[in-house]
């Protein structure tokens, strides 16, 4: 499950990365970018769970659950800084109308599997897949951020004005980036607190 959601992110990442060469603009070149460095935070995680049975090892995945949060934290300054200037320049992201139904298809496929991996990895109680599922579902969030830019821009033009489509991204920006953030600071929070019991010997 780790490894097919990993693939799904570096395609949909590489997507990104090829739209990026092919309109010479940074906004496919960052999103490309913030992909990647979920991915590779995936790979890690996936990689662990390879040779470690779930709750094997609290502390060691603790940590990692922590970094990830750290991670997390500090990409989404990269996001809110990317949502500002869509909204400060009026730049969103272009589309055909047909890859646009395809990037819609994949927004409502990556929250499909962050819903079933929540109910899924829960039952595990391992922090390690606890981070694989927070990742999953920052993912899908700022995907849901770029379909929404995307749709706007694509089926909404002749029917909003530009300050009610900044509105709307503004809304939704806003509370994709507190999602992240909410949920980078609860790892932060939790993996120190825990960690710091184990270290008490209170766990």
């Amino acid at each position: 499950s780790l490894y097919g959601t990993l693939y799904f992110n570096t395609a949909y990442a590489l997507l990104q990365l090829g739209l990026g060469f092919w309109h010479h603009t940074f906004w496919y070149y960052t999103l490309a970018g913030y992909y990647i460095c979920l991915a590779i935070m995936r790979f890690f995680l996936a990689r662990y769970t390879g040779s470690h049975k779930p709750g094997e090892n609290q502390k060691e995945e603790l940590l990692r659950y922590r970094n990830c949060g750290i991670v997390l934290l500090l990409m989404n300054l990269t996001l809110s800084v990317m949502v500002f200037f869509m909204i400060y320049w009026g730049r969103t992201f272009r589309h055909h109308q047909i890859t646009t139904i395809a990037l819609a298809a994949y927004t409502f496929t990556a929250f499909t599997l962050a819903i079933i991996n929540l109910i899924k990895y829960r039952k595990l109680k391992s922090p390690v897949y606890a981070a694989a599922k927070v990742v999953s579902l920052a993912s899908a969030c700022v995907s849901m951020l770029t379909l929404e830019a995307a749709m706007l821009t694509a089926f909404g033009a002749e029917t909003m004005d530009t300050l009610t489509r900044n509105l709307f991204l503004g809304l939704t920006g806003f509370a994709v980036c507190a999602f992240i953030i909410l949920m980078a600071v609860g790892m932060i929070y939790n993996g120190n607190d825990l960690l710091r019991r184990i270290k008490n010997g209170k766990v």
